[in-house]
């Protein structure tokens, strides 16, 4: 593994692989002492969890770990991003971990041939892809039920605009769960082939093992949506989340829009807390395995 771009782009081998490295990180099992190794964290868009989280993960595989400030860069007298990553290379740094509003940047410069030296890792690309959470969401559900095949999970919220729900849809899909999104017809976006799609809470709730809900993205939307009646149809209560389904939300919560504040005090809720504990040892496993494919 050169990069992690997209879920696409890895085997079922090598995700149950980078799954059981984490979980020989949690265990304490798996030691990592990468002394020469360089990491760098370049965020243009707001992070809490994604980015301490690999700030958490860099310290714990005794990597060094750099914070790139793009208001404080050399972006700011001209140069491009191109030249900076070609510098940054040149420094030393092994890895690029980058969250960007644009789709294909990341691909992009993974895809540069003179970026030889270093590892990119996305770390949430526009509305296109999160691989790393969905790698921290399947380790959760992974650990809850062992075996996942045929296990039916609902995905509920903006799905268009979601880039966690295109990563774990492609995610999940290889490890034949049975997937379905729950939303309004305006907030459904592109239909993906073996997905189905709903749009009455109760039918895709029936049954359900997992439910996962989606932030309302405000920054992103270019559709109106009238959030009394996405509340009315969508939001999830104590009424209508069934007693034994497993809740989950990437974060962060806008509360009493997609769950009710109840819900969040629930036994159900508690896994909510768990992604964020699990992405540290699955973003560990993730950065290992690179670090370990260079030699450093």
């Amino acid at each position: 593994m050169k990069h992690l771009i997209n879920i696409k782009d890895l085997s079922m081998d090598e995700i149950n692989q980078i799954c059981a490295r984490a979980l020989d990180f949690e265990k304490g099992i798996r030691k990592s002492n990468h002394l020469n190794g360089h990491i760098v964290n370049m965020f243009f868009e707001p992070s809490t969890r994604t980015k301490i989280s690999f700030e958490m993960a860099i310290n714990k595989i005794n990597a060094h770990k750099y914070d790139f400030c793009a208001s404080n860069s050399s972006l700011n007298k001209g140069e491009d991003l191109y030249d900076t990553i070609n510098n940054l290379s040149a420094i030393g740094i092994n890895i690029v971990v980058l969250r960007h509003s644009d789709n294909d940047l990341i691909s992009n410069l993974a895809n540069e041939k003179y970026f030889q030296d270093i590892s990119f890792v996305n770390a949430g690309s526009g509305t296109s892809s999160h691989p790393t959470q969905a790698l921290l969401d399947y380790y959760t559900i992974k650990k809850q039920f062992l075996n996942t095949q045929d296990k039916i999970i609902t995905i509920v919220g903006d799905i268009k605009h979601s880039r966690v729900a295109k990563s774990n849809i492609e995610l999940l899909k290889k490890a034949k769960m049975k997937i379905r999104c729950l939303t309004s017809e305006n907030l459904m976006g592109e239909k993906v082939e073996g997905v189905e799609y709903y749009t009455d809470l109760k039918s895709a709730f029936e049954g359900a093992d997992i439910v996962m809900a989606l932030r309302i993205q405000k920054e992103r939307l270019q559709e109106h949506v009238d959030i009394n009646e996405y509340i009315h149809n969508f939001q999830i209560t104590k009424e209508n989340l069934p007693y034994a389904t497993f809740l989950m939300h990437p974060g962060p919560i806008n509360k009493d829009i997609e769950i009710q504040s109840e819900v969040l005090k629930t036994q159900n809720a508690r896994t909510i807390l768990n992604q964020a504990k699990n992405g540290v040892f699955v973003r560990m496993a993730v950065l290992d395995t690179l670090l370990a494919s260079m030699g450093v």
